[in-house]
């Protein structure tokens, strides 16, 4: 969970925590505060709380009184507490290594996934499904028998997301850890190949008070703002420039970059933001002028509500060559074809996933959502008010106080359980921020950026007395802040923001093939292979390299390619994208030998299937298992 809000090279220097920056990406999200979380997930505490959340509450979610003492001290109501912030403060239960609170909601998501997926390994759903031999060889399969495979490797503990140890988990021989036989994908003769329902709530009476004319008047306003915003970004730009691509901010801006793709809908979507604005400010005046005439005690609406409900209003009249993803890129993927139900093979995009609703979970789509987005004006504006009418507690302030940088390392967990927890969060989500003209980086790190440099920088200051920045600049004795650019918006209709995964929102191994056409034919090579560049030396393949990242730092210009643009973020990171490459090419190999009749297609294609099918079957029965425990699991 916080890896979808801390981008992955996050930096300011080296005390600035991932942390701070995680509570205030999500209060740009509009993540609802703990409290909300805790209503979800009521029913598996089995604890009623009451209406309202106390700090003494608290004790029945895992939190000590020192925990609470701390959160007393820093939020004025229980109610105001972050989630990621209440969620972490919770004392992990058994088997997890989550409070109650996290481990609920992560076993949610991880559940809607599994059974959201046509074309989950396990599906008896002919023709996807894989027959019993298939499947059997499937459950086989181990991270550790994986990372055997690797040249050099001789010995590893069979858990691998353990350390070893000299009793159960004990290093073996690689020849005593399976690996994956493909013989069960033998083929008699030749085939062919071929190359969540939505229910909107009724419309709020406050709708009555709408006509074409006022959603008409909005729009206009909302293009007037859009364009007066491009031009001051445009005059930003020039005047300002942006950062080096090669420095530290830079390198951390690369790590949530956004594709052209992304930027298109982003733009679409702001202006339904801003029309969203102008009608709800509209129908405040209305409500106003009839408090004033009639004075008959007229409540106001909830901003969050009304922000949901303006959902319901269809505005395509109002507005020409509004985006749909059918416009984007059709060299990419061709996203007009109707879903071929006969197909055993995902699209790299995951269109048509959800026979349905071909773009659910498809990249370039919104996030889903447990709950509904909370936002200051119902629409946008990042949480930053408490319940009780004042300002939310600074996310440097926070991080500091119930996140101390101390290194805790875990007694019998290896290391490995954060390398694969980062993979596997780079196949299922990748949120792009905004970017200036001309693939600029703006730079947010002064505090009046949002007027000055760009309208979606949203930096914090910080905070009186902190333990290692000073408050003010001591040579301008202006206000330090820390930088922070706003995520792409990517909603396609009025009502508040949402945030777009320019990933897939399935386990399909999206961080290796890619997530759309243009990536998987990057990474293609002949003959169902994946590329590679072999080492010079030992002659041993590693991802291919590419010229094409103006982060890169390399002495020759070139860095590693792999189906998600993050995959140089840190060597371990880059060794297993490495070491799937790999295991998707001895698979070709392997399939190659017992059909030799397969053309480079089906050689592909299967070996993506089979590879997609290990990663989620080692998911779900090795690493989730130790993080949620086997009850969340099942």
């Amino acid at each position: 969970m916080q890896q979808t809000f801390v981008p992955d090279h996050a930096t300011f220097n080296d005390e600035w925590t991932p942390i701070a920056l995680a509570i205030q990406r999500g209060r740009d999200h509009g993540v609802p505060s703990y409290h909300k979380a805790l209503n979800l997930c009521e029913q598996r505490f089995g604890i009623p709380y009451g209406s309202k959340l106390t700090f003494d509450d608290m004790e029945y979610f895992g939190l000590s009184p020192e925990k609470r003492k701390t959160l007393e001290g820093i939020y004025q109501d229980a109610e105001d507490i972050d989630l990621l912030v209440g969620g972490l403060s919770e004392t992990a239960t058994l088997g997890t290594v989550f409070g109650p609170t996290l481990t609920c909601l992560l076993a949610i998501q991880f559940a809607n996934l599994r059974v959201s997926d046509r074309f989950w390994y396990e599906n008896d759903l002919p023709p996807s499904s894989l027959n019993l031999p298939q499947l059997q060889a499937i459950r086989r399969v181990t991270l550790a028998g994986l990372l055997c495979e690797a040249k050099g490797v001789s010995k590893a503990q069979p858990k691998a997301f353990i350390r070893d140890d000299p009793y159960l988990n004990a290093r073996l021989n690689c020849e005593q850890l399976s690996g994956l036989d493909v013989t069960a994908w033998r083929a008699e003769a030749p085939e062919q190949v071929d190359e969540v329902l939505d229910v909107q709530k009724p419309a709020p009476a406050e709708f009555a008070e709408l006509d074409a004319s006022v959603v008409a008047e909005a729009i206009e306003k909302a293009k007037d703002q859009l364009n007066e915003r491009k031009r001051f970004e445009y005059e930003s730009w020039k005047n300002r420039g942006g950062i080096d691509a090669k420095s530290p901010a830079g390198t951390a801006a690369s790590f949530s970059k956004a594709n052209k793709n992304a930027l298109i809908i982003a733009n679409t979507s702001l202006l339904y933001e801003l029309a969203s604005n102008e009608i709800l400010s509209t129908l405040h005046s209305i409500r106003r002028r009839k408090r004033q005439v009639f004075d008959n005690n007229l409540g106001s609406f909830g901003g969050d509500d009304f922000g949901n409900a303006l959902q319901t209003i269809d505005v395509n009249q109002f507005i020409t060559g509004s985006i749909s993803p059918i416009n984007l890129e059709p060299q990419c993927e061709n996203l007009e074809a109707p879903c071929d139900t006969a197909t055993p093979y995902r699209t790299l995009t995951g269109h048509c996933n959800n026979l349905r609703n071909a773009e659910l979970g498809q990249s370039l789509t919104v996030f889903a959502r447990l709950l509904p987005p909370v936002y200051d004006d119902g629409i946008s504006q990042p949480r930053s008010t408490s319940v009780a009418g004042g300002t939310l507690p600074n996310p440097r302030t926070i991080s500091s106080l119930i996140h101390p940088d101390i290194s805790n390392l875990h007694t019998r967990y290896s290391l490995m359980v954060m390398q694969y927890a980062q993979f596997l969060d780079h196949d299922l989500t990748m949120t792009p921020i905004h970017k200036g003209f001309h693939e600029s980086i703006p730079s947010c790190r002064s505090c009046d950026s949002p007027r000055t440099v760009h309208p979606e920088c949203n930096p914090f200051p910080v905070p009186p007395r902190d333990h290692y920045y000073p408050e003010l600049n001591v040579t301008s004795g202006e206000r330090l802040c820390f930088p922070f650019m706003r995520s792409l918006p990517g909603q396609q209709s009025l009502g508040p923001r949402e945030q777009i995964n320019q990933n897939t929102a399935f386990l399909d191994a999206s961080q290796i093939y890619g997530e759309n056409g243009c990536v998987g034919k990057q990474l293609r090579g002949f003959s169902g292979r994946l590329n590679s560049t072999i080492h010079p030396i030992r002659g041993k393949e590693l991802l291919p390299q590419t010229p094409i990242h103006p982060e890169c730092k390399s002495a020759s210009g070139y860095c590693f390619a792999a189906g998600d643009g993050r995959a140089s973020e840190q060597p371990g990171l880059t060794v297993i994208h490495t070491l799937f490459m790999r295991e998707h090419n001895r698979i070709v190999e392997g399939l190659r030998g017992v059909n030799p009749h397969w053309n480079g297609d089906q050689l592909y294609e299967h070996a993506r299937r089979i590879v997609i099918a290990q990663n989620q079957h080692i998911s779900y029965n090795e690493f989730l298992p130790r993080i949620l425990s086997w009850n969340a699991v099942n």
